[in-house]
Order: structure tokens, then sequence, then C-alpha cells
């Protein structure tokens, strides 16, 4: 029986992301290198870059999933919602049906808070879910794409959520529900034609 060249593969990108996390949450984002996460995992740090090139990679690679049931629930919300409803509740849904996430996601808010301004995660993690909350209101407003006011309330929505979902990551509270309410009372927007 021929033997396979190198280690056999020990790990799965669950795995490989979990190793990962913990590393973030130890050292930081920026600190984190893939050699320390291959070491954690115990692959070869070849097969750990044919798996993921990049630690970015690695922190995305969960959140992939994630982004597209945002999608998914933005194109769910009932025609006639209200866009900054909408928005809220396809997000609370993820944490509502995918309780299981809960942990993974707080301890992920907390490495991306935990990076510094200058770390491009943070902006990576806003911008992708801020695109789809600008593409849901100019879906449901009828807005014109490179219209002010939709780009404006679309970022202003997301900021929103975003606060709530951190603020719920820091917290040892058991339910989004309540920081996502809280953000959603702080913000009125009127989308003008």
């Amino acid at each position: 029986m021929k033997r396979e060249r190198g280690r056999p593969l020990a790990a799965t990108n669950d795995a490989i992301f979990e190793a990962a996390l913990e590393l973030f949450s130890e050292h930081g984002f920026e600190a984190t290198t893939m050699p320390m996460v291959a070491e954690r995992v115990g692959i070869g740090r070849s097969t750990l870059f044919r798996r993921f090139p990049n630690t970015s990679a690695i922190m995305w690679y969960a959140r992939a999933e994630l982004t597209q049931e945002y999608a998914s629930n933005l194109t769910a919300q009932p025609d006639g919602v209200d866009p900054v409803d909408g928005a809220f509740a396809a997000y609370r849904a993820i944490w509502t049906v995918r309780p299981e996430l809960i942990e993974s996601g707080r301890r992920m808010m907390r490495v991306i808070e935990g990076s510094g301004p200058e770390s491009g995660i943070k902006w990576q993690a806003y911008s992708a879910w801020a695109e789809l909350t600008h593409a849901f209101v100019l879906e449901r407003t009828g807005l014109p794409e490179h219209n002010t006011t939709a780009r404006a309330g679309a970022m202003a929505i997301w900021a929103a959520i975003w606060a709530g979902a951190v603020e719920f990551a820091l917290s040892e509270s058991d339910s989004i529900d309540e920081h996502l309410a809280r953000a959603r009372s702080a913000i009125e927007i009127r989308f003008a034609r």
C-alpha cells in the first residue's frame, strides 16, 4: 500500500476556524499568524494555506454562511414592511433561527471590536453587510442606486444594527432582542424620493 505524502488532513475547516478564533481572542486578530493557527490545529502550514490563503479568510469562513442568511432574510421580508424594520427583522432572525451560532458570533464580534481602528477586519465585516442593507433599501424604496438618501439611510440602519450586535456580544445577556430594540429606537429614517 502506497503511503500518502505529508500529514493527514486531521482538521476540518470548522476546527481550523475554532482554533483561529481562540488565537484571535488570545492574541488579537492582527497578531495571529497562519503558522500559529497551523500549530494550534496540528496540521502543516502548507495544508492550512491550501485551505485558507490568510487569517482574514479563516475569520470569514463562518461569516459567509451568515452573510447569505442575512441576504435571504432580507429578501423574505414581506412587501410593504418598513426598510428599517425589515433589516432589523432579517438580522434578528439569524440569531433566533440559529441559536447554536450565538456563542461563536459573540466571540467573532469581540475579536472584530477588539481590533484597532486601523484593522481592515472591522471594515470588512461592516461593509459587506452594509452593502446588503443598501441593496435592500434600494429594492424596497425604488430609489436610484446613487441616491444619497438611500445610501445614508442604509448606512444608518446597518450602523444601528451593528451597535446592537456589539452591545449584545459584550454583554452577558441571553437574547439579542433587547439590544436590537434599543438600537432600533435610536434611529428614525424617512426615505424621500
